[in-house]
This record gives C-alpha cells, structure tokens and sequence, in this order.
C-alpha cells in the first residue's frame, strides 16, 4: 500500500473532517493530493476550515509542499 491508497480513516484525523471528506468523494491521502482547488472548492461541502483542517494534517505527515506544488 503506498502513501496514496492510505484511507482517511487510517489517519488519526477529527471524525468530522473525514466524514466531510467523504462527502466530496475524498477517501485516500491520493484523492486529496491528487484534486485541485478549484475543483474543491465546487463540492457542496466544502468550506475554508475545512480547508484549513485539511492543510494542518498536510503539514503535519510532511506533505504539505508536495500538495502546494500540485495545485501550481
């Protein structure tokens, strides 16, 4: 399994986030680094502390920089 097929669920992240996540079709590390803003930020359920939540657990694996660099 690498890094990107790791499910939300998997990570010790808020309940709330992951169920939110899941609404916009979020289920693995893979989705989220692989969608751009843009795109996020057209789901239903997207709001900018979600975003903000979304962005702390980046940094916090160490993969916040490689998710900037995507969304370029």
């Amino acid at each position: 399994m690498t890094s990107s097929d790791i499910s939300l669920t998997k990570l010790q992240t808020d309940v709330e986030f992951i169920q939110r996540a899941r609404r916009m079709g979020l289920e693995t590390l893979g989705d989220i680094m692989d969608i751009k803003l843009p795109d996020l930020r057209k789901k239903k359920d997207f709001s900018y502390i979600w975003y903000a939540a979304l962005l702390e657990m980046l940094e916090k694996r160490g993969l916040l920089e490689e998710f900037q660099r995507k969304q370029l």
